[in-house]
């Protein structure tokens, strides 16, 4: 029966890495428009061009939602012991990675001829964004507890006890949930582009003190 679930797991992961790297694709897609964009300006090839402001917002939210999308990847991981291979799993698979799909296709404008600045883009688009990442996470986070073995959550509550790296590692990974809300409501340039940074740096951090340990699972 175990061998059973595992191999149905594997049989998923490769679809969820397969839809994940579309939605992951969509977020870098943007980052190589504007970087081809800045090299136009650079060069002064493209008169246009050097109208548009791009700014710090919309790069940052693009570092924020493919960093968000890779932790979502070691939630999904830490499951693989546990999610059974039936119909409801692979739809709610699908509308989940559909969602990071819309959220990633909303973060950089298709065309950035049509908006000189940026930050007006930014403003347009970030609830939508930040409410997609909140509730992704929210669900992330209720499946991790409904899922989780008796052994992974005692595995969890070690790592985090143990010394000083592990307490700062669940600081930072905590830290993230507050910045979020407060970063969905914010309307200050300056607090948003303070929040995005905090919640670029949270995983980061995370990751950099977890990275001689395994994930639970």
């Amino acid at each position: 029966m175990q061998e059973t679930t595992i191999s149905g797991f594997q049989f998923l992961l490769e679809t969820f890495v397969l839809l994940m790297g579309l939605a992951m694709a969509e977020v870098l897609r943007g980052f190589a428009r504007v970087l081809k964009l800045r090299a136009r300006q650079k060069a002064g090839v493209d008169p246009a061009s050097e109208a548009i402001t791009i700014g710090w917002l919309v790069p940052l939210m693009g570092l924020v939602v493919i960093l968000d999308q890779s932790t979502f990847f070691l939630h999904m991981y830490s499951f693989r012991e546990t999610l059974l291979f039936n119909g409801g799993t692979v739809i709610g698979i699908l509308l989940t990675i559909g969602w990071y799909y819309l959220i990633a296709s909303l973060v950089f404008p298709d065309k950035p001829a049509d908006w000189r600045d940026f930050d007006a883009w930014y403003w347009q688009q970030k609830r939508w964004i930040m409410g997609g990442v909140i509730g992704i996470n929210a669900i992330s986070t209720i499946a991790g507890v409904l899922l989780a073995t008796p052994e992974q959550l005692e595995a969890t509550r070690e790592a985090q006890q143990a010394g000083i790296a592990g307490a700062l590692a669940g600081l930072a990974a905590f830290a993230a949930i507050p910045a979020m809300f407060w970063l969905f409501f914010s309307k200050s340039k300056r607090v948003n582009i303070a929040l995005l940074l905090v919640l670029v740096a949270s995983p980061v951090i995370y990751g950099a003190l977890t990275i001689g340990s395994e994930f639970p699972g």
